[in-house]
């Protein structure tokens, strides 16, 4: 699975000043611009822009759904036609994706101690 490693960030979005940084280095309350064809690289609200986004690797949903301002937005998920600014509200360990991975990682630890007895 992919997830970018880099990301534009516009910290000072109100100053129309944009940079490409790490998504490790993404806080809580940056801009980031997401353009067509990239990942949405953390969970966050639309604060401008429309676009039509893939989700399916998080809902299982085939068909893409519509955002717009004040819309949530999922990290992992991919941004088909237009250009969004996100707001991000959950970062790193804190995403949603993140925390399917962990309970996936959990849920397999869990099935090797049953089948070790140790369970």
């Amino acid at each position: 699975m992919y997830i970018p490693n880099m990301c534009y960030a516009g910290v000072s979005y109100q100053y129309n000043s944009e940079e490409k940084i790490s998504v490790d280095l993404v806080q809580v309350g940056d801009f980031l611009k997401v353009v067509p064809g990239e990942k949405i690289p953390v969970d966050g609200v639309v604060v401008k822009g429309r676009s039509v986004v893939d989700e399916a690797l998080i809902t299982g949903e085939s068909i893409p759904v519509t955002k717009e301002v004040d819309d949530h937005v999922i990290g992992g998920t991919l941004n088909k036609n237009g250009s969004l600014i996100v707001e991000a509200t959950h970062v790193s360990g804190d995403t949603m994706l993140s925390q399917i991975v962990t309970l996936i990682e959990e849920a397999q630890t869990s099935k090797v101690k049953l089948a070790a007895g140790q369970g």
